[in-house]
């Protein structure tokens, strides 16, 4: 099928130096669009105010720098006259905006006025992260919703990651229904699990920021309840909450620091090589609108405990993992899929199944399908 090349603009507020799942889906959507032929730009903020070099990727100036628990924040000036001027030097056929505040508005204020179609993905909860505004959240968590509401009113496409993020927004949305495309994964997570050994000590692993919202400290007081000569347990990311998990692990809890170990922001190819030296991949946040690291963990042949979460749903089906409602519950999958190999070997096959659907050039090819729906019809 022939594709039609299209020039596409991406706003985003939250780009490198960050990482995380809207970071790692612009950038997958970002080759897999280009391998398709596409033109595909980014438009973000100066964080650092220091020269990125990275070709398409346009960062507004922003004159307000500061940190806010250990994160680079950055306040910009004039950005939709700013965003103005890529615009007409770049002439998208459309605007994806990933956000509905700053530049989200921004991107929303010039596509009305010259006419460009604009589609949102919704990544966020954003309610869910209102302990970050220090507001009380009585007031703030009304704001927000009220904000997002408008914002998916205005633009012409929504995009949810999952059904139950869809199931949301339907509800909030008058007259509009949201579309659902996952982000996808690198290519670089699969790798085969053909004669993969399960690891004695088990080795469970976890992909989050530590932050109060992705409940860290819930999976080390699962991990405490098990029996430490049998399982070991990794934790890879970065976050405010770093120095307090440690100590809750080590002097609450006190777990062995050769049996719980934290890893800090390791290269791509060092979380490459610990999801596939990995037994089994845990998962305690309800905040999630998809789980990306699901499907990354998934890739590896990771079967997946996850406490429940609606979003969770779309990917871990009890033929791949379980989803939990108690610590107890978690502790039993665990124990059931070390007791039990053939078991934990279907699980492994049907999690590197589940992976395959949430490939670069399916989910990219779906979106440029709708890029074209939305430009046929605006």
């Amino acid at each position: 099928m022939n594709i039609e090349p299209r020039s596409i603009l991406i706003v985003t507020n939250n780009y490198k130096p960050y990482s995380g799942g809207v970071v790692s889906s612009i950038d997958a959507f970002t080759r897999g669009l280009r391998e398709l032929g596409h033109n595909v730009s980014i438009v973000t903020l100066d964080f650092t105010g220091r020269d990125q070099d990275e070709p398409g990727v346009y960062r507004i100036f922003c004159p307000i720098k500061f940190q806010y628990k250990k994160n680079s924040m950055a306040i910009p000036w004039r950005a939709t006259n700013e965003l103005k001027g890529i615009i007409k030097q770049l002439k998208p056929d459309i605007v994806h905006s990933q956000h509905p505040f700053l530049l989200g508005i921004s991107a929303l204020t010039l596509c009305r006025k010259l006419d460009i179609p604009l589609i949102f993905t919704h990544h966020t909860q954003y309610d869910q992260y209102s302990h970050y505004i220090p507001l009380p959240g009585s007031v703030v968590k009304p704001v927000i919703n009220r904000c997002v509401q408008w914002y998916a009113q205005q633009v012409d496409v929504v995009i949810a990651p999952s059904h139950a993020i869809k199931k949301e927004l339907d509800k909030r949305i008058l007259g509009k229904s949201a579309y659902v495309i996952p982000s996808p994964i690198s290519p670089m997570f699969f790798g085969s699990i053909v004669n993969k050994m399960v690891s004695r000590p088990f080795k469970l692993l976890t992909v989050s920021r530590f932050a109060p919202e992705k409940n860290i400290e819930s999976l080390l007081d699962t991990f405490a309840k098990l029996d430490q000569k049998n399982y070991s347990l990794t934790l890879v990311g970065y976050g405010a909450q770093l120095t307090s998990l440690k100590q809750h692990a080590y002097i609450t809890l006190g777990l062995s620091q050769k049996r719980v170990k934290f890893i800090v922001k390791p290269p791509k190819q060092k979380l490459i090589q610990l999801y596939r030296s990995s037994d089994l991949f845990i998962f305690a946040s309800q905040t999630e609108t998809q789980g990306l690291v699901l499907a990354e963990a998934m890739a590896s042949g990771l079967p997946v405990i996850a406490f429940k979460s609606p979003a969770l749903e779309d990917i871990v089906d009890g033929t791949n993992g379980h989803l939990v409602t108690t610590q107890r519950q978690m502790i039993e999958y665990i124990e059931a899929l070390t007791r039990d190999e053939q078991l934990y070997t279907k699980m492994r096959a049907r999690a590197y199944k589940t992976a395959e659907r949430y490939s670069i050039d399916s989910l990219s090819r779906c979106l440029a399908a709708l890029y074209d729906r939305v430009m046929a019809t605006s």
